[in-house]
């Protein structure tokens, strides 16, 4: 079917790749609640010499972190299919943007169908500010399990759409709570067992949005040409059932949340905004997300003003994904050395100076396949980043979800306006424009990490942040 209206199948195609890896930087993002850093100073009994007597109103002692063993890597294997069924899920609406460009909503203009998965991904970071008090308090079964359901309930209802309005609810809006539920609490989950490890319980985590990103797409579009649309997102639905079936039970809460519920200090949020670093981090993952996202959704249309094939160009966004593994393990290791704060700010100069570099790609589609390679590296880092250097502020362990629900406020703004602006920027004033745009915000949420560092390492009188 043609599509109606202005847009040309080509730019159609084109513009099923808006949105559609969005969430594989982000982050997962995002994130990511995955590794929490460094939080839990042990608490120790101070006994006299002379008079040895208890004191029953001291602080237990902190029983410290596994590090390892059955239950603590049955747990990473548990939050990497939760992160495999949510944020991995949602790199497949490029597909489902097509498929209602082109077949279901013709009438439709392309904007119109973006917004869904633009809302869905809002709701899914702004969610992390329900979902990450609620786990500081105890309720990770709860959440998880309540997210769960309205996820799976979603894909299903989906399929049953016949109108546009029926779509926007249940795809921009009951998806994106239901993945918002479960993925914050999925990530906190293990910073109850790995302290030194981790960055590597991290990285391996966050590689479920890269995996979920190139086999869900993949598969729904096999099973709309092979069965058709419905049945297509009803199978995925299935999978995704059974992915966070599998999630939740192989997690296991260490001890209980070690939040307030369990004897820890309540947080005080409103006291998170009186501390510099954090503030400056905050308006530094704003203006990052706000311009990182840009040249990995816009990917295929830099790969057709090089004259690529059509099939490499289908292709370069997983090639990109592929590079987002590596850089969504590997600085995670160097990070628990140096310090994930002073880590993110490095990666994120980087990414800035990748996204100048595809002025110089777009002549060639050589160039492109490299520079997307590296782009994809260091704009993965961001995602696997964020949650450490966000937890290297916080004082207690109690304060890891509210700390990061907040956070992901300001990450849920930039993906619901980053794009739409970066491509009006593309259509009034060409490639070049989008693209400085794009490196300017991205360089200057590095440089306001960077203040970030130096106010947190000078409160805690240590480099390493």
């Amino acid at each position: 079917m043609e599509q109606q209206g202005k847009d040309t199948p080509d730019l159609a195609r084109l513009k099923t790749n808006i949105y559609y890896q969005i969430t594989i930087h982000s982050f997962s993002m995002s994130h990511s609640h995955n590794i929490s850093s460094r939080l839990n100073a042990r608490n120790e009994s101070h006994v006299e010499k002379e008079d040895v007597v208890s004191h029953p109103d001291d602080t237990p002692a902190d029983p410290g972190f596994p590090e390892g063993g059955y239950l603590a890597w049955s747990t990473v294997v548990g939050s990497w299919s939760l992160v495999f069924a949510t944020f991995g899920v949602a790199n497949t609406f490029g597909v489902f943007q097509s498929h209602y460009i082109l077949q279901k909503y013709p009438e439709r203009d392309s904007s119109d169908i973006a917004w869904i998965g633009s809302l869905q991904l809002f709701l899914q970071f702004m969610m992390g500010g329900v979902s990450g008090p609620l786990f500081d308090k105890g309720y990770f079964y709860p959440v998880v399990i309540g997210g769960a359901a309205i996820h799976i309930l979603s894909f299903f209802m989906i399929s049953l759409c016949n109108e546009f309005w029926q779509t926007f609810l249940a795809q921009g809006v009951l998806a994106g709570i239901g993945m918002g539920l479960v993925f914050v609490p999925a990530l906190g989950v293990i910073s109850q067992y790995f302290k030194r490890k981790r960055g590597l319980a991290s990285g391996i985590v966050v590689t479920g949005s890269s995996a979920g990103g190139v086999v869900f797409p993949i598969m729904l579009n096999k099973l709309i040409v092979k069965v058709n649309f419905e049945r297509g997102v009803q199978y995925t639905g299935v999978l995704i059932a059974g992915a966070l079936v599998i999630g939740v039970s192989l997690i296991r809460p260490f001890g209980g949340v070690r939040g307030h519920k369990q004897g820890g200090p309540k947080p005080n949020a409103k006291s998170f905004f009186r501390e510099p670093g954090y503030v400056l981090a905050c308006i530094g993952v704003f203006f990052v997300a706000w311009g990182i996202f840009f040249p990995i959704v816009f990917l295929q249309y830099f790969a057709e003003l090089t004259g690529a094939s059509e099939n490499l160009t289908f292709y370069m966004v997983a090639i990109l994904n592929g590079a987002s593994v590596v850089g969504r393990t590997l600085p995670n290791l160097v990070a628990d050395k140096f310090g994930a704060l002073n880590l993110i700010t490095i990666m994120c100069l980087l990414s800035s100076a990748m996204c100048f570099a595809f002025f110089g790609a777009s002549r060639s589609t050589a160039g492109l396949v490299v520079v997307a390679i590296l782009y994809g590296a260091a704009s993965g880092a961001f995602v696997s980043l964020l949650a450490p250097s966000i937890f290297s502020m916080a004082k207690s362990q109690a304060e890891i979800g509210t700390r990061m629900g907040i956070t992901m406020l300001f990450l849920g703004i930039a993906a619901l306006t980053g794009n739409p602006l970066g491509a009006a920027i593309l259509d009034s004033n060409g490639y070049g424009a989008s693209i400085a745009w794009s490196g300017s915000m991205v360089a200057t949420g590095a440089a306001l990490f960077g203040f970030a560092a130096w106010f947190t390492a000078k409160s805690k009188g240590q480099w390493k942040v």
